[in-house]
């Protein structure tokens, strides 16, 4: 009755947010607009791994074609115009994919509106997409476009050959050159300033001057940046981008543009600097979102798809795989952990058998889950020269190791409450210390941490969140996308906690039905 009563008053919660989202739109229609001044002068290129020279020049030579017949104009002013012969191309979340000679792997990240984006289709598009796509077909390879949710971990996934090649708008500067090799540039990029609507401090900006001159006088208002951009080295400062930065601001990065913008349409945040294709793109989508009525007809539309209700599942089906297996895992490892911590160190393998176990312990129990993660598929596995796995399976393992050093310190807890006598008991009868370890002590003490259990996989159920950092399609992944393709994520955002809220609920009583057997078990002995 109480955990029925919880899942209500989260009903109510998310559905006084839906209506409070309904509700903030201003009376002027728009939300937030765009400051008609370029600021910088830039220009993208698509990065290789250092020492690719084969790729880079053979790529070169394909723009290099494409400007000449007049093919690279046509994709990008179909983008800018609206046309609708645009080309989609399916895209995958996950490494088991071989990266060889007959596939071309791309990675991107969205949303970047005109250069890549998702559709309500399921496919990917943009301006990067399609030049991909041309290339591979005119070298007779299979395109594959790997949707990685952080802007600065495509960089990662080339240098650890998991991908050809990074497209996603990208400006070359110097450091970026000392560590990545470039195709030679394709188009001409600028960063602008995004405010409220409401806002009339630039009104009169004409020029670079003017713009930065309002950014200087400005007391400490709070400025946004998607993470690793042009945009974020323009607020804080760069000696490699020669920008000097606003040390007046208060700066705050993002993992994508489009929240930032969000908060700018919210009050949260004074401004958002961003490249002026996507920043026309997001402010254009965002604006249109003009009542809750629209919001839920855009969310309701992308339910619909059969795209995103397959994704939603599969990110359920992940989640779960990944939290059941890491606690089963994390189970078997945990035992194994807490028992050498609890047995007599007469031997000195024990003692060193100990130790190890203390250094594992420390080290999955000193870093967070997310540095685990991208330590092991980016740095260990290319190391290891291991190419072939799984990014489920690296989540599923890591998480594993990762609750085996919380569970053995639960289950070192549920050991030692066990009544030595019973591990006496059992000596006197003739038993091994193993054998009565496993056929007296470690059954009552699991009984004893069952509930401690519990709250370890409800743990596990809500860390599953950072696995899209190795392009994992799960829950968070799955929502993710839906408002990233819609520009609008309050509604993705509270489905998607519900869904969580459900879950552990569920799990809960699970945790109560078992904790009872168990109780009924032990009255009728």
């Amino acid at each position: 009755m109480k955990k029925t009563k919880i899942i209500l008053i989260v009903l109510l919660l998310i559905t006084s947010l839906f209506l409070l989202t309904g509700c903030k739109q201003k009376d002027d229609t728009d939300l937030v607009k765009i400051i008609d001044v370029k600021l910088t002068d830039e220009s993208y290129a698509y990065a290789v791994k250092k020492g690719n020279t084969s790729l880079v020049n053979d790529f070169n030579d394909f723009l290099d074609e494409i400007k000449e017949n007049g093919t690279l104009n046509e994709i990008i002013s179909k983008y800018f115009d609206d046309d609708e012969n645009k080309i989609g191309v399916p895209y995958v979340d996950s490494s088991d994919i071989v990266n060889d000679d007959k596939t071309f792997v791309v990675a991107t990240n969205c949303p970047f509106a005109p250069f890549e984006y998702i559709n309500n289709d399921g496919l990917i598009y943009g301006i990067d997409i399609e030049i991909a796509k041309l290339y591979a077909d005119s070298r007779g390879m299979d395109l594959v476009v790997r949707n990685i949710s952080d802007f600065n971990a495509i960089f990662t996934s080339v240098d650890a050959s998991f991908s050809d090649i990074a497209m996603a708008g990208i400006t070359i500067t110097e450091s970026r050159l000392a560590s990545y090799d470039f195709t030679n540039t394709y188009y001409d990029a600028s960063q602008m300033v995004i405010v409220a609507s409401d806002n009339h401090d630039f009104d009169h900006c004409k020029t670079v001057e003017e713009v930065e001159t309002v950014l200087k006088g400005l007391k400490k208002e709070e400025f946004g940046y998607q993470n690793g951009t042009t945009g974020n080295w323009y607020v804080v400062g760069s000696e490699d981008w020669g920008f000097d930065g606003f040390d007046n601001l208060y700066t705050k990065g993002y993992q994508s543009a489009q929240l930032a913008i969000q908060d700018v349409a919210d009050g949260k945040l004074y401004g958002v600097i961003l490249d002026e294709a996507p920043a026309i793109f997001m402010v254009n989508a965002i604006n249109s979102l003009d009542s809750f009525g629209t919001k839920w007809d855009v969310f309701s539309k992308s339910l619909s798809s059969s795209y995103f209700k397959e994704l939603i599942i599969q990110g359920l089906i992940n989640t779960l795989i990944i939290a059941v297996c890491g606690l089963l895992i994390g189970i078997v490892i945990g035992t194994a952990v807490a028992i050498v911590k609890v047995a007599p160190k007469y031997k000195k393998i024990m003692k060193f058998f100990d130790k190890v176990c203390s250094v594992y312990v420390a080290i999955f129990r000193g870093t967070p889950i997310v540095v685990q993660l991208l330590l092991s598929y980016y740095v260990l596995l290319p190391i290891l020269g291991i190419t072939g796995i799984p990014s489920l399976m690296v989540a599923v393992i890591v998480f594993g190791l990762n609750s085996g050093a919380y569970v053995s310190e639960i289950m070192r807890g549920g050991i030692n409450s066990v009544d030595k006598g019973q591990l006496e008991a059992g000596r006197a009868l003739g038993m091994g210390y193993w054998k009565t370890m496993f056929k007296i002590v470690i059954p009552q003490a699991i009984k004893n941490i069952l509930p401690t259990l519990g709250n370890e996989f409800i743990s596990l159920i809500k860390e599953t969140s950072v696995v899209s950092f190795i392009s994992v399609a799960d829950l968070y992944k799955a929502f993710n996308d839906i408002g990233s393709n819609n520009y609008e994520v309050v509604i993705p955002y509270c489905a998607m906690a519900l869904i969580y809220v459900v879950l552990i609920v569920v799990i809960g009583l699970l945790v109560k039905l078992i904790e009872k057997g168990l109780a009924r078990s032990d009255k009728s002995k």
